[in-house]
């Protein structure tokens, strides 16, 4: 590289590594060389090329993750929550390409809270459902979902297959169904939630506690959904 005289290398490294990340060299997302391949790239030390990267996490173009390396930022997805929230309506708006992956799953009895959201006796059986969300094969929701087991048994197959719970519930006939509530909050995550989302476990997650129902405005599910808070950007519409 032929240095600029008058101005630091790690500023003109910064430059650099800005314009590759431009022109999708660096593309989102992707993890970029360390500091010992990047000073032998640059032909200088290691603090050297520590400040350029440094200066390119502060801008936000970089994210440095304690543990696993530093990776290209991913552009924030606007994630509107109102009363039909829909996940691959929101991500292919933006784009990207929707995917859920159904994690596990189990049928259970309902702990109260979860009764009382749905409207069910206690004790009453529910189907749990663990999913990651996932925009361009980049994680950016994990959910947790409670469906009353009587109304929607078999569920977990249907979402297994399509990969969308609005179609597994059309199966069941809920043809559309809204948002009655929901509840956000900022909390660090689980060590399984983390990985998931693969991010450190210090950083904060968003968990947007949720009840939908159906047209008749009986709850079908209840549940949490916790948002990777460097990629997602919650938006509340003015109908929630």
């Amino acid at each position: 590289m032929e240095w600029r005289a008058g101005e630091a290398k790690w500023r003109q490294i910064e430059r650099v590594m800005l314009d590759e990340i431009a022109t999708g060299n660096f593309k989102p997302g992707q993890q970029i060389p360390t500091e010992s391949e990047l000073a032998d790239r640059f032909g200088v030390n290691r603090h050297t090329v520590r400040r350029a990267v440094a200066a390119l996490a502060e801008a936000e173009a970089l994210r440095v993750e304690q543990g696993r390396g530093t990776f290209v930022q991913e552009s924030v997805l606007d994630y509107a929550l109102g009363r039909r929230t829909r996940f691959s309506q929101i991500v292919t708006g933006r784009q990207k390409l929707p995917r859920k992956r159904l994690i596990d799953w189990e049928t259970l009895r309902a702990r109260s809270a979860v009764a009382k959201q749905l409207h069910l006796r206690k004790q009453e059986r529910v189907v749990r459902l663990f999913s990651v969300s996932e925009a361009d094969a980049m994680p950016v929701a994990c959910s947790e979902s409670f469906l009353p087991a009587a109304r929607f048994e078999g569920i977990a197959d249907i979402f297994a297959k399509t990969g969308s719970l609005t179609e597994a519930l059309t199966y069941f006939g809920v043809e559309d169904y809204q948002r009655r509530e929901t509840r956000i909050t900022a909390q660090l995550p689980s060590r399984r939630i983390a990985a998931l989302l693969r991010q450190p476990k210090a950083r904060p997650i968003l968990v947007a506690s949720k009840i939908d129902v159906d047209m008749a405005g009986i709850p079908i599910e209840c549940g949490t959904t916790s948002f990777a808070s460097d990629r997602v950007q919650l938006v509340v519409e003015g109908t929630v």
